[in-house]
C-alpha cells in the first residue's frame, strides 16, 4: 500500500504507538549501533594490527576512514532514491550484505590495496545500512515526537561508538585481527533478521497511521493523507532555498564536531597534558553527546524543533570559543558543553529534513545532505591538524570551528522548520 493509501486505513492507536515505539525505534536504534559502532568506533581497533601487519604507515590506515565517508556520501544520493523508490528494506538488506563482506574480506587482507578495497565496501554498505537510511526508516513513523523517536535511535550510535573500540580490541588480542573481524562480519549479517521481521516500509502496510497523526489532523495542521509530503526530484531538492540552509548547516557541524573530537588529544598534549589524562576527554563528550540526543527530543515536544535546535548550536558555539581560549582548564567543560550541543544538532538535523520535506521523498533528502555532512566531516580533521603543524598550536583551527558554527546558526535562524509537536498534546 503507498503512502497516500495511510488515510484510508483504520486508525489503530495502540497499536501503531506499540509498532512505532517498541519495534522499529528499538529495531533500527540495535541497526545503528551495530553499523555506525563498528565502523565509526569499532574499526580503530584494528588499525594498530593492519599497521603492523602490513607495515604502514598511520596516515596510510587513516586513508581507509577518508575512502569509507567518500563513498559512503556519494552512494547515498543512489541508495536514498532506491530507499524512496523500492523501499528501506532491500537497501537496508543488501547495505548489511556489503558491510558484512567488508570485514570478512578485512580479516584477510595483506596488502594496503586489499585493506583500501575492504573500506571501500564498508562505505557502500554504509549507504544502505547507515544513518541516512535509518532516518527514513524511521521518520516514516512518526508525524508527531519524530525527533524523540531519532533521540532515542541515534543513542544506539554514541553507545556503540563507546563499547566496540574496547570489545574489538580485546578481540583481537585473544584470537587475532581475523577472528575480530569475522565476528563483525556475522554481527552485520544477523541484522538481516530484524530488517526483516521489525522494518516495514510505511505505517499503513500494516493498516496503521503514523504515530500522531490523527491529532495532526483534528487540529487542522495538515490534511489527510499528507503529513508524508510531496515526492521530490534530485533537482527540486536542491533548488530549494531551505535545502541549502539546511545543508550548510549540517557540513559546519560535522566538520566542526570531527575537527574538535580526532585532534582533542593532541590538543592537550600541546597545552602539557599528558596523553593518558587527555585521552580521557572522550568521556565527557560522549556522555554529553548522549544525553545530548536524548533529552533534545523530549524538549521538541514542549518547544518546537526549532528552538531547541538553535539552543543546541549555541551550546556548540560556546564550547568553540573556550576551545579558541587555549586553556588546558575549560578543556573538560568546553567537552561537556559541546557534546551536549552536538548530541541535540545531531538528532535534530535529521528530524528537521522530514520536517521541512516530509518522508515521502526522505531518501534522496537525506541522501543529498550526508554528500555536505560527510564532506564537512572528512576535511574537519586534516584542515584542523593542518592549521596546527602550521602555527604550532590548535588556535586558528578552533578559530574556524567558531566560525563555522555561528555560520551554521544564522542558517538555522533563517530556516522556517514547520514542526506541530509544540502544538499538540502528546498522545
Amino acid at each position: 500500500m503507498s503512502p497516500g493509501a495511510a488515510a484510508a486505513a483504520v486508525p489503530g492507536a495502540v497499536a501503531a504507538r506499540f509498532h512505532g515505539w517498541w519495534v522499529v525505534v528499538p529495531a533500527v536504534a540495535v541497526i545503528l549501533l551495530v553499523t555506525n559502532g563498528l565502523t565509526a568506533g569499532g574499526i580503530a581497533a584494528f588499525d594498530p594490527s593492519i599497521i603492523q601487519g602490513l607495515g604502514v604507515s598511520r596516515a596510510d590506515v587513516k586513508l581507509g576512514d577518508a575512502i569509507q565517508l567518500g563513498v559512503t556520501a556519494i552512494l547515498t544520493i543512489g541508495t536514498g532514491w532506491l530507499a524512496d523508490r523500492f523501499g528501506v528494506r532491500i537497501v537496508m538488506a543488501a547495505g548489511s550484505v556489503a558491510l558484512a563482506s567488508s570485514f570478512f574480506v578485512l580479516g584477510g587482507v595483506d596488502s594496503l590495496a586489499d585493506y583500501y578495497w575492504a573500506r571501500f565496501w564498508m562505505g557502500a554498505g554504509l549507504s544502505g545500512c547507515g544513518l541516512a537510511i535509518c532516518v527514513v526508516a524511521v521518520s516514516r513513523w512518526f508525524v508527531l515526537r519524530r525527533g524523540r523517536a531519532l533521540g532515542i535511535v541515534l543513542a544506539g550510535t554514541s553507545l556503540g561508538n563507546a563499547i566496540f573500540p574496547a570489545i574489538f580490541t580485546r578481540l583481537i588480542a585473544s584470537g587475532g585481527l581475523d577472528f575480530a573481524a569475522d565476528v563483525a562480519g556475522w554481527m552485520v549479517l544477523a541484522l538481516l533478521v530484524l530488517v526483516a521481521f521489525a522494518i516495514a516500509e510505511w505505517p499503513a502496510d500494516k493498516a496503521l497511521r503514523p504515530f500522531g497523526a490523527e491529532q495532526v489532523e483534528a487540529l487542522g495542521l495538515a490534511a489527510a493523507g499528507d503529513a508524508a509530503g510531496p515526492e521530490l526530484t534530485y533537482r527540486q531538492i536542491l533548488s530549494n532555498p531551505r535545502f541549502w540552509l539546511m545543508g550548510i548547516a549540517a557540513f559546519a557541524t560535522f566538520y566542526s564536531i570531527l575537527a574538535v573530537n580526532n585532534n582533542m588529544i593532541l590538543h592537550m598534549q600541546n597545552l602539557g597534558v599528558r596523553p593518558e589524562t587527555g585521552s580521557l576527554i572522550a568521556l565527557p563528550l560522549f556522555l554529553a553527546g548522549l544525553v545530548g540526543k536524548l533529552v533534545s527530543g523530549w524538549l521538541t515536544d514542549l518547544y518546537g524543533r526549532k528552538p531547541v535546535w538553535l539552543v543546541s548550536l549555541a551550546l556548540m558555539l560556546v564550547a568553540a570559543g573556550m576551545l579558541a581560549l587555549m586553556s588546558a582548564l575549560l578543556v573538560p567543560f568546553a567537552a561537556v558543553v559541546m557534546g551536549l550541543g552536538w548530541g541535540a544538532n545531531y538528532t535534530l538535523l535529521q528530524a528537521v529534513a522530514g520536517d521541512v520535506f516530509g518522508t515521502r521523498s526522505l531518501g534522496r533528502v537525506m541522501g543529498a545532505v550526508t554528500v555536505l555532512d560527510a564532506g564537512g566531516g572528512a576535511i574537519g580533521p586534516y584542515v584542523t591538524a593542518r592549521f596546527a603543524d602550521a602555527s604550532g598550536d590548535y588556535q586558528a583551527g578552533f578559530l574556524v570551528v567558531l566560525a563555522l558554527v555561528a555560520m551554521a546558526l544564522f542558517c538555522a535562524s533563517r530556516l522556517d522548520v514547520p514542526t506541530p509537536d509544540a502544538q499538540v498534546k502528546s498522545p
